[in-house]
This record gives structure tokens, C-alpha cells and sequence, in this order.
């Protein structure tokens, strides 16, 4: 039997642009650690490959003390056969770090977008995979390809797109990926962990990242751990580990009734406590439902009450309709300003529903003799 800790799409030192440099030098420290915690599981578990598809790094934004410290972990788990299969934003290039870092013995990189194997048989095991050598690829390698020796432990390391046709990424037709023969297809690419998907006699799955780097990758990130075996046929057990240090979330609030900003720390405090959300936790809440129009909610002032959080950002959706029948029959200006959005109010397009509402709000406003 062997064992196998299948990562992905680490990004170490990702910019993290969108984070203030406080943040974002917390978030890079964030994702160092969730990597030093994958080696020393790797150790604890007594895994024998690594699998990284692709990813690693960030291209040209890696610093060289996380090049020593990629090295330095590798270095500490030399019982572990490391596989890399470099990916559109670490591709293997004249000018890449795989290329001029001083990586330890056990550490196997695939260097060619053709492809090529790593044997081990001490361990019954070989290892397929190709390299991204440049930022875009547009053909699958797998085309007319099937494993020599179909009695053996046969792995997939590989960064691209499944079933996604025309794709710069490396488009891998589930059809091919069944036909080759691989026991386990390690994917890399996609943020998301994807489950275990069985294709023909094998299986495959997408790690996911290690750390979300924004709320288009929310929830628990982390890696596959799996275990394999073959005598007359195959047993293979796989399953998703949490690394990820702190998590994305997204959600909607509806504050319906409330009458002041007090009622809707009220309201965030308690959806906050019931999803035991904490320092670990970036929150984008959308807030929404109806509220009075002369109601101005202030999202700063609420992002500025839940400090407990890692960050909160708050988005308002909310709707000035609790006077819609005053200002719908209002024979001033005011009552034309009002008609004259309502379809927009009630548009099945939120981004439609929240331009009107804001629209509204500034309105009234203005017409009142108010600072807008």
C-alpha cells in the first residue's frame, strides 16, 4: 500500500492586492504556515508521494526566503518522494525558480508539456505528468496515450481544465482520462475541492487550493489524503484534510425592520454567532430586505463593530419600500421620482435592484434638501 497527500494551487506569495499590507502580509504568512502544515502531515502520515499539481508558487512574485523554505520542508521529509507538475502560473521556463533552486533529492519535477513518467519500483508505483512551459496550453498530452504496465500503481500529477474544450488551460477530456489506465488522477487548477470522481477503473479529483485568496474562493481549503494498493485489482480510499488557517464565506442577511444601524449589528451579530464565525473567518455579508427610505445605513460603521473577525465587508441590498404606497400615490415631484423607478426597484437583477434603490435614496435626498 501506498499513501498520497495530493495539493494544489498554493500561490505562495500571491500579491494579494485587493487586502490593505497589513492583511496581506498576515494572509502571505497565512498560506506559509498551511504549507508547513502539509509537510509535516505528509511526515506524520508517513505519506509516500506528494503530489503538487501545479501552482506552487506565484511565478515572478516569489520571494527567494519562500523558495529556502519550500526546500528547507522539502528537505525535512526525505522519506517522501515529492512530484511537481508545474502549472500556468509556475510554468517550467528558462528564467524559473525550478529551474535555478537547489531542491533536495527527493524532489521530482516534470520539466516538458510532453509526457513523461517517474518510476519507482520499490514502491510498484509510477508517476506521469508534463510541465506548463510557458502561461497557456492548448493541447492535452494524454492523446493516444495508455500506461505501460497496467499491474503497477499508475498516477496522474497534472494542472488543466477537465472537460472544459478549447481552453488555453490544458482542456483533459474525462473520455481520454478514462482510457489511459491512471489509477488516480491528480488535478490541479481548479480552486475547488472537486470530490472523488470515478473514471473507468480509476478515480480522479481536483485538491482544490491550500488558501482562499478572496471570497471567489470561499469555504475550507486544504488537500487530498488517499491510500492505495493493487495486487489482482485496485482499492483506493481518498479524503479531503482542512490546511487552510483562515476561511472565506459569503452570505446574504435580510434586516427587514430594522430602524437604525444598531438593529443591524443586531441582526449581523446574530447570524455571526449562530455560524460560530471568528478570527479564522473573512465575511462578505449582502445585506437585504425592505427599510425606510430616510433609513442611511452605514456599512463602515458595522464593518467597524465586529473586530473579532479576521475582516467583514458589507454590502448593501437593502430597499427603501416600506413607503412605496405613500410615494407611489405622492402627486409631487417626489411621487414621479418614485414611479419612475419602481419597475427597477422590483427587478429580478439584483445589481438592477440595488442601482434603482441607491438612485432612490439619493433622490430623496436631494429633493429634501439633504446632503446626499
Amino acid at each position: 500500500m501506498i499513501k498520497i497527500l495530493h495539493c494544489a494551487d498554493l500561490h505562495l506569495d500571491s500579491p494579494l492586492s485587493s487586502l490593505d499590507i497589513t492583511k496581506a502580509e498576515l494572509r502571505h504568512s497565512d498560506m506559509r504556515a498551511a504549507f508547513t502544515s502539509l509537510t509535516l502531515s505528509a511526515k506524520m502520515n508517513k505519506v509516500d508521494f506528494l503530489l503538487i499539481s501545479g501552482d506552487l508558487f506565484d511565478g515572478a512574485f516569489v520571494s527567494r526566503d519562500t523558495i529556502a523554505l519550500i526546500c528547507r520542508e522539502f528537505a525535512a521529509i526525505p522519506d517522501c518522494k515529492i512530484i511537481i507538475a508545474p502549472g500556468n502560473h509556475d510554468p517550467y521556463t528558462q528564467s524559473s525558480y525550478y529551474r535555478r533552486g537547489e531542491f533536495p533529492e527527493n524532489v521530482y519535477i516534470f520539466d516538458s508539456s510532453e509526457l513523461s513518467c517517474f518510476d519507482f519500483p520499490e514502491k510498484n508505483t509510477t508517476i506521469y505528468g508534463w510541465a506548463f512551459t510557458s502561461e497557456h496550453m492548448d493541447t492535452c498530452p494524454l492523446e493516444g496515450f495508455s500506461v505501460e504496465d497496467p499491474t503497477r500503481i499508475n498516477l496522474l500529477v497534472a494542472h488543466g481544465e477537465l472537460d472544459a474544450s478549447g481552453s488555453k488551460y490544458c482542456p483533459i477530456p474525462s473520455k481520454l482520462l478514462c482510457e489511459c489506465g491512471f489509477d488516480y488522477a491528480a488535478l490541479g487548477h481548479v480552486h475547488t475541492y472537486s470530490e472523488l470522481k470515478q473514471l473507468g477503473s480509476g478515480y480522479a479529483a481536483y485538491s482544490g487550493c491550500l488558501e482562499g485568496r478572496g471570497f471567489d474562493e470561499c469555504g475550507e481549503k486544504g488537500a487530498v489524503l488517499a491510500a492505495a494498493e493493487k495486487d489482482i485489482s485496485l482499492q483506493f480510499a481518498a479524503k479531503f484534510v482542512r490546511f487552510c488557517k483562515r476561511c472565506y464565506e459569503i452570505e446574504r442577511l435580510d434586516i427587514t425592520g430594522a430602524a437604525s444601524n444598531v438593529d443591524a449589528v443586531d441582526k449581523l451579530s446574530a447570524l455571526i454567532s449562530e455560524r460560530r464565525y471568528g478570527a479564522d473567518t473573512a465575511l462578505r455579508v449582502h445585506l437585504t430586505g425592505n427599510v425606510a427610505g430616510d433609513f442611511k445605513l452605514s456599512p463602515k460603521f458595522l464593518e467597524e463593530r465586529f473586530s473579532q473577525l479576521f475582516m467583514l465587508e458589507v454590502i448593501d441590498e437593502t430597499l427603501p419600500l416600506l413607503e412605496s404606497g405613500r410615494l407611489r400615490d405622492d402627486p409631487t415631484l417626489r411621487g414621479e421620482f418614485y414611479r419612475s423607478l419602481e419597475t427597477m426597484l422590483s427587478s429580478n437583477d439584483p445589481e438592477v435592484r440595488e442601482t434603482a434603490a441607491m438612485a432612490l435614496r439619493c433622490g430623496l435626498s436631494a429633493l429634501a434638501g439633504e446632503e446626499i
